[in-house]
């Protein structure tokens, strides 16, 4: 293991600060992409006719790993993220493992400001997801007839977001360790 010499104590904050917020990011949008379908699923049969048939036959089919079939679910069947998004969404994934593994030479190299677009291309995939799921929880709701659609955010994305704005504000602020 490398030592952290040479690492002042705020240089070592911020960058414990942004692994963090990328992997909470990351596990926040886990759940709002894994946990909805798996509720829209439950303890429901479908009538003969309609285009669902069960969670293992529209969802777990497409993939071995529950999240990549779900995002898969997300881009092909229901249309809630293109190609990109869910090429922002993997991205996303490879950069928090390779945090969490990978975190020690991470604090040495002091490299965190280097993905400013992978932030941005996530935080729009993860917008789109949050906003379909906003409009599947609450669309058909006569109350909510009048909302633009288009910019509707869900609670989730509304936490996911402020934690992304933090993460993109630190790297800004990460100075080269000599």
């Amino acid at each position: 293991m490398q030592k952290i010499d040479g690492i002042d104590d705020d240089q070592l904050t911020r960058s414990l600060a942004y692994a963090g917020y990328i992997l909470l990011a990351y596990e926040l949008l886990r759940g709002l992409v894994v946990d909805p379908l798996k509720a829209f699923y439950r303890d429901v049969t479908f009538s003969q006719g309609m285009p669902f048939k069960s969670y293992e036959e529209d969802v777990r089919v497409r993939h071995r790993k529950e999240f990549d079939a779900c995002l898969l679910y997300l881009r092909d069947f229901v249309q809630a993220i293109n190609a990109a998004d869910h090429q922002a969404i993997l991205d996303l994934r490879e950069h928090r493992n390779n945090l969490a593994h990978e975190l020690p030479s991470h604090l040495l190299k002091s490299d965190f400001g280097t993905n400013q677009d992978l932030l941005g291309a996530a935080h729009k995939a993860i917008f789109k997801i949050s906003n379909y799921q906003a409009y599947v929880d609450i669309g058909s709701d006569p109350a909510f007839k009048g909302i633009d659609w288009s910019t509707a955010k869900g609670h989730e994305y509304i936490i996911l977001e402020t934690i992304i704005q933090k993460a993109k504000l630190l790297q800004g602020k990460m100075p080269a360790v000599p």
